[in-house]
């Protein structure tokens, strides 16, 4: 074999290398962002047991995903602005081990204010991860596997979206809710270790400013993704968060509430892979699809007190619908202009935590002063909003490709 022949072999495999530590890193941040969105619904699992605990009402307890989530939603900019040209290696592991802190201060928390504190450290460590993680995921991987990179980060979070609720009140439901915020700490833990395995240096590229996010904000597609991501996740997580109390009111609690806890997240999990395949080509029909059906099923659910077959279906069906709706809204996002910059995935990040924070804790003032089947009621009226927002968008859309005038 000749000396460039040499050569060129040798440049081959040292690019495959690369490659495949690159996409091992991909992997990395797609664990850690699993790790953080799954510590943060955790506690809709555990939500009655910790109540009992430390002698609170459901509606406080409900604080717990407040908490997190208005963090979140300032941590999503601020730390990306805050760590101006750091390499982002450092950032994200520094994120990822506040993430373990925060998971063993709440596992031995002996009371609910320290409990809340170590969700407020959950919120600051997931904003930014999950922010910054899609920002970065092009610089890992060739240009043409841009898209699939920030898909499989993005995926890591929209599995924990469905799966962080069975995991908390399964290992709850075997070592009490303590255990469940140590299982996180586990996951956590191995995404730390992974990140400092592999994730390459990454020296940041440009400093992100406030003009960045205002550029992208003022644009009107800018707008109604936004709006549809905050009414579509109020909707959501103002229900879901009392999921379980609703459980309980229906006669199904114990083992058999954690049963249909992973029925819905097998169900939700099916979805979303589902999606994948015909949300590209048909996404309008998708977000207005799956929003209708999650407010049907929202709106009927109350109703079926002490049905518990009909609550499993009910149950199932709601895992079907939103089980493809973070990923419609994530593309329905990136398709507006500069979708893709580290100030959209702020943005959207900022969206879905601030709806997060506003379902949790209104829905927590609907349960506490009324009661779950009000406020299951209020989030399918959001829920059929959302989908006239959509069916209204469609029909611009279309109108104004029959009439460019």
């Amino acid at each position: 074999m000749s000396d460039i022949e040499c050569a060129q072999t040798s440049r081959a495999k040292q690019s495959k290398t690369r490659n495949n530590e690159h996409w091992a890193a991909v992997w990395s941040l797609a664990l850690g962002s699993f790790a953080s969105v799954t510590t943060e619904f955790l506690p809709v699992g555990v939500l009655p047991e910790v109540a009992r605990t430390f002698n609170i009402s459901d509606g406080q307890a409900g604080l717990m995903m407040t908490s997190p989530a208005l963090f979140a939603a300032v941590a999503a900019p601020g730390v990306m602005m805050a760590a101006g040209r750091i390499d982002r290696r450092r950032v994200l592991i520094g994120l990822s081990v506040i993430l373990l802190a925060a998971c063993l201060l709440a596992a031995f928390a002996n009371s609910f204010a320290l409990l809340l504190v170590s969700r407020a450290m959950v919120g600051a460590s997931l904003g930014a991860f999950w922010s910054l993680g899609l920002a970065v995921a092009g610089r890992l991987v060739a240009p043409e596997h841009v898209h699939r990179a920030a898909g499989t980060i993005f995926g890591g979070a929209a599995l924990a979206m469905i799966v962080g609720l069975p995991f908390g009140t399964l290992l709850a439901g075997f070592f009490s809710w303590r255990g469940a915020f140590i299982g996180a700490g586990v996951l956590a833990t191995v995404a730390l270790i992974a990140q400092i395995v592999v994730l390459p240096p990454m020296p940041a590229q440009s400093k992100l400013r406030l003009a960045g996010f205002a550029a992208f904000a003022r644009q009107r597609e800018a707008q109604l993704s936004l709006a549809l991501t905050l009414l579509v996740f109020i909707t959501h997580f103002g229900a879901y968060t009392y999921l379980m109390p609703l459980l309980i009111q229906a006669g199904v609690s114990g083992d058999t509430g954690t049963w249909v806890l992973l029925a819905y997240g097998f169900c939700a999990l099916v979805a979303n892979f589902a999606a994948g395949r015909y949300v590209g080509r048909k996404l309008g029909a998708a977000m207005l699809g799956n929003i209708l059906l999650l407010a049907a099923t929202l709106a009927v659910l109350p109703s079926l007190d002490h049905a518990r077959f009909t609550v499993l279906a009910g149950v199932m069906i709601w895992g079907i619908a939103w089980g493809a709706l973070p990923l419609c809204l994530n593309v329905w996002h990136r398709r507006v202009q500069g979708g893709e910059s580290e100030a959209a995935a702020a943005l959207f990040t900022l969206a879905t935590q601030v709806a997060i924070a506003l379902g949790s804790v209104v829905g927590g003032v609907v349960v506490d002063h009324q009661n779950v089947g009000a406020d299951y009621r209020y989030c399918a009226l959001l829920g059929f909003g959302a989908a006239a927002l959509v069916w209204r968008a469609r029909s611009r859309k279309t109108h104004v490709e029959k009439d460019p005038a």
